[in-house]
């Protein structure tokens, strides 16, 4: 190696270390300004849509979790701008198919609406080659936003923040909670 190239790569590295603190307040900042970059109809829509996915039983819904949140920061922060233009026209097709078909909002719709309308959603295809329906994207950003909020992790799943050794003959019935994928 000559030495221009291991200067470079000093300076690539040092620059590195210099930029990392901020990049990692960057991501660990406050969501609340990509959440307001969306209209409040469009985050009641998406927390609609969240709770029908996830709903309120015995451990609270997507809601309670702010999945709805999740998914704006989501889509602000991480898809560049025309998958995030794909994502949001989708929804808008969504609202309006809604409305066509029942005659008002899907956030007016009652459950048995929500869960048929869905299933016709289902049934979609993705909009774009190689990307996922509209419907897709959107079980899947709750999915994750759920599981990952504290709510998720810890009422939902059987959160152990330090996991302990194998038990040959654990009892494992219709009562146990499936364990977090946390890391």
């Amino acid at each position: 190696m000559d030495r221009r190239k291991a200067f470079q790569r000093i300076s690539l590295l040092l620059g590195g270390i210099a930029l990392a603190p901020e990049l990692m307040a960057k991501a660990l900042a406050d969501s609340s300004t990509s959440v307001a970059a969306v209209s409040p109809d469009r985050l009641r829509l998406l927390d609609e849509m969240a709770e029908t996915v996830i709903p309120e039983t015995d451990t609270p819904g997507a809601k309670a979790a702010r999945v709805g949140e999740f998914i704006i920061h989501a889509v602000e922060t991480c898809l560049p701008a025309d998958r995030r233009q794909t994502f949001y026209d989708g929804l808008d097709r969504a609202e309006a198919d809604c409305i066509s078909r029942f005659g008002h909002s899907f956030t007016a719709c009652n459950e048995s609406q929500r869960v048929l309308f869905f299933t016709e959603l289902e049934k979609q295809p993705a909009a774009e080659a190689g990307m996922p329906s509209f419907f897709t994207a959107l079980k899947m950003l709750v999915l994750h936003g759920y599981f990952t909020s504290e709510i998720g992790a810890t009422q939902a799943l059987n959160y152990d923040p330090v996991p302990g050794g194998w038990v040959a003959d654990m009892v494992i019935n219709d009562q146990t909670k499936a364990w977090t994928p946390m890391f």
